[in-house]
């Protein structure tokens, strides 16, 4: 089935369409002129007054002075909006701007009008390309003069509210780096004191210490050998001394009663060759200690001299004495004192030899007692480094945490410390007037021209609406006729085909007189229309009252 060619849309007869029901058209047009214009008379006039509030930089930088907060102007608007918007504020508002104060208002409950002054109060922050920033304050209502006055006491407000707060602010920060100053202070204190008890606790096993640890462990063990090798020298003397002091008491043990001389010896040889004898030991002694010159060695030499005398003396005598079988002959009694004398004193000698010897052993006794105890010492002292040295890395670590406690709360505490002073310098620029501040850069002026009804929309709606509803009765109408007016639908509908068409004749007078009054209404309709658009546009475009103002005028003078 082949489709069905669209229907090609014909003007003429559209136009003829509304031709026939321009009477739906222009009497929709007219009403709503007039609804539009009465709605333009009759609605309340509401009046917007606003002023701009400049947000002016501080004059320092914050290059130079860090800010304290980073609160953006928008957000401390905002803050100051809600403060402001509060009931005890809008409460002074409404007093002050006297709002509500007609007798239609008498009846109306506190809260309604704080709500009614909330919701018609706007606040908006505005940006420019330069980095500028300022906010309008706008109020709505019905009386300019009051809006105005309320505009401007909410703008007052502003710049107080803004001072206080920001004031606030500023004291509230250096309060609280204050108080936080004062806490990192008490931390840094407490880790110093920490710090400095551990190093006092561990004096001498610090990391630092580790080099001069090592060094005196050294030296401590080079003198640890030291005494060990002193100590051995000590006790080969103190045997060597306990060797000799046992001899020289068996000798002088030995010793007779009589002569001085050891039994065994006087047994075995003469006394003379004993005394002899005794002499040169003697004389080796004194040598070693005088000279060949001094008087006792020259004396000792003498008498050892006497006494090989004596001794060849006795051995020839002896000699002859076997001889001849008689007795030996008598000593000389002074020479043999004298030798008795020498013996004696070396008896003495021996004997003060003797003493020296327990004297050097008990020398060696103490000094081998007081070796032992600086080993036992030096030992002591060893442990003790070794213990320090093994503990280092262990001390090492302890220490690396408290200092870098101590380091966070230090690099805490100087930040703090800079905020601080930062704070102060806040707290000054907010007492001289230096800080960010609000400046009024347009003042509310007494609105002239109301901001509703906007009768521009108004003048739009009605004759949007006038021509909408004339129109579509129009096509709605003819939509629901059912009668044949175009040859196309007689083709359409009886399947014929249409050869021609004749027009409509009016042959009576009166017809003729209709359609002649018909046409002078719609030419007078047509103008009262116009004439209501003129006077409705003029409202939009004019005013309200100017118009109003005008048409009493020229009433007054036709009918007065």
């Amino acid at each position: 089935m082949a489709e069905e060619a669209p229907k090609p849309i014909k003007i003429d007869y559209y136009v003829d369409l509304v031709l026939r029901r321009r009477w739906l058209l222009i009497i929709s047009f007219c009403l709503a002129m007039i609804t539009g214009i009465y709605l333009s008379i009759t609605l309340p006039r509401i009046y917007m007054s606003d002023t701009l509030i400049l947000v002016e930089p501080k004059s320092i930088p914050d290059k130079y002075v860090e800010p304290l907060t980073e609160v953006t102007v928008k957000e401390r608007v905002s803050t100051i909006t809600q403060q402001v918007k509060s009931r005890t504020y809008l409460e002074q508002v409404i007093i002050k701007a006297e709002l509500f104060s007609e007798p239609e208002y008498k009846n109306m409950l506190l809260e309604e009008k704080i709500a009614n002054v909330r919701q018609n109060m706007k606040v908006e922050v505005k940006s420019s390309r330069s980095g500028a920033e300022s906010f309008t304050i706008s109020f709505e209502g019905k009386d300019p003069d009051k809006i105005t006055k309320a505009v401007n006491i909410l703008a007052e407000y502003f710049i107080n509210e803004s001072i206080k707060l920001m004031r606030e602010e500023v004291y509230a920060a250096s309060k609280f780096l204050q108080e936080e100053l004062k806490t990192k202070s008490e931390n840094l204190i407490k880790v110093e004191n920490a710090l400095k008890e551990y190093r006092t606790s561990f004096m001498g096993g610090l990391p630092e210490q580790l080099n001069s640890n090592l060094g005196m462990l050294s030296g401590l063990r080079g003198q640890l050998n030291t005494k060990q090798e002193s100590l051995r020298d000590e006790n080969v003397r103190k045997i060597q001394l306990e060797s000799q002091m046992s001899d020289m008491r068996r000798e002088l043990e030995s010793y007779s009663a009589g002569t001085g001389v050891p039994e065994e010896i006087v047994k075995k040889e003469p006394e003379s060759v004993i005394r002899l004898r005794i002499l040169r030991d003697e004389f080796s002694k004194i040598s070693r200690r005088y000279t060949g010159k001094h008087p006792d060695v020259i004396k000792m030499k003498k008498l050892i001299a006497d006494a090989e005398a004596e001794v060849e003396t006795e051995a020839e005598a002896e000699a002859e004495s076997k001889r001849t079988e008689a007795e030996p002959k008598a000593e000389n009694p002074k020479k043999k004192g004298e030798a008795d004398l020498i013996i004696a004193k070396f008896k003495e000698t021996k004997v003060r030899q003797l003493r020296d010897m327990e004297i050097q052993y008990d020398e060696a006794l103490r000094a081998i007692k007081g070796l032992e105890q600086d080993i036992a010492a030096i030992n002591v002292q060893i442990e003790q480094y070794e213990k320090r040295i093994e503990d280092t890395p262990k001390r090492e670590q302890e220490l690396l945490t408290l200092s870098r406690d101590y380091e966070n709360i230090k690099d805490s505490y100087n930040k703090l410390l800079t905020r601080k002073l930062d704070a102060d310098i806040a707290v000054s620029m907010e007492m001289k007037a230096k800080g960010q501040k609000f400046r009024v850069l347009d003042s509310a002026k007494v609105p002239k021209k109301p901001v509703s009804p906007d009768i521009k929309k108004l003048l739009l709606m009605c004759l949007a609406g006038g021509l909408g509803v004339g129109g579509g009765l129009i096509f709605l109408l003819d939509l629901l006729d059912t009668s044949l007016r175009r040859p196309e639908d007689i083709e359409l509908l009886l399947g014929v085909t249409v050869l021609a068409t004749i027009p409509n004749v009016y042959y009576r007078r009166m017809d003729k007189i209709k359609q002649k009054i018909e046409l002078v209404l719609t030419y007078i309709f047509l103008g009262i229309g116009f004439s209501l658009f003129a006077v409705f546009a003029l409202m939009a475009f004019k005013n309200v009252e100017y118009v109003t103002d005008k048409a009493t005028k020229v009433v007054t003078k036709l009918f007065l």
